[in-house]
C-alpha cells in the first residue's frame, strides 16, 4: 500500500515537475511582452534609392523622411556609405499612428513628448517611451540603399 502511495506520489512530481517546465517560460516571455505596451505591426519593407539622385539632399548625420514601414521611415546618414532606417511609429503608443517628426538632430513624437536619437540606435532619450524605434536592415550596393527587413 506504501509502496502505491509512493508510485503515485512520484508521477505527482514529474507531472508538476512537466507541468512547470511548460508553463515558466510562456509566462515570463508574456510578462516581458505586456510591459512593452502595443506591439508595432509588422510590413514588409522592400525599399530601394539611388543615393547620389533620391538622396542627394541628405548629408552626413542627417534625416530624410520617406515612404514605406508603418507610418514612413526616417533614413539616418552615419557617413557617406552608411544609412540606418527606422520606422517613424513612436514605441509608446503605437496605436496612436503618430509618426515621429523632425526636431533638430533628434525624432520627437507629436502626441506623447519622447525624443529619440538616430545616432543612439533610435533610443528615446526623455519622454515616457522606453524603447527604441523599430530599425529596418539597410544595405548599400555600388549608389544603390536598400532597405527591408
Amino acid at each position: 500500500m506504501i509502496f502505491l502511495h509512493l508510485i503515485k506520489m512520484q508521477h505527482f512530481r514529474i507531472f508538476i515537475g512537466t507541468l512547470l517546465f511548460l508553463l515558466i517560460p510562456g509566462i515570463l516571455v508574456s510578462s516581458c511582452e505586456t510591459s512593452r505596451g502595443e506591439i508595432i505591426p509588422y510590413v514588409k519593407v522592400d525599399e530601394y534609392f539611388l543615393i547620389y539622385s533620391d538622396l542627394y539632399d541628405l548629408g552626413v548625420l542627417g534625416t530624410k523622411f520617406v515612404s514605406g514601414g508603418v507610418n514612413g521611415i526616417v533614413l539616418y546618414r552615419e557617413s557617406d556609405i552608411s544609412f540606418r532606417a527606422f520606422d517613424r511609429t513612436c514605441t509608446l503608443w503605437p496605436e496612436h499612428n503618430a509618426a515621429v517628426i523632425d526636431d533638430t538632430l533628434s525624432l520627437k513624437c507629436p502626441e506623447c513628448g519622447s525624443i529619440y536619437l538616430p545616432s543612439l540606435d533610435g533610443s528615446p532619450i526623455s519622454g515616457p517611451a522606453e524603447y527604441p524605434l523599430i530599425e529596418y536592415h539597410t544595405s548599400v550596393q555600388g549608389d544603390v540603399l536598400h532597405i527591408f527587413n
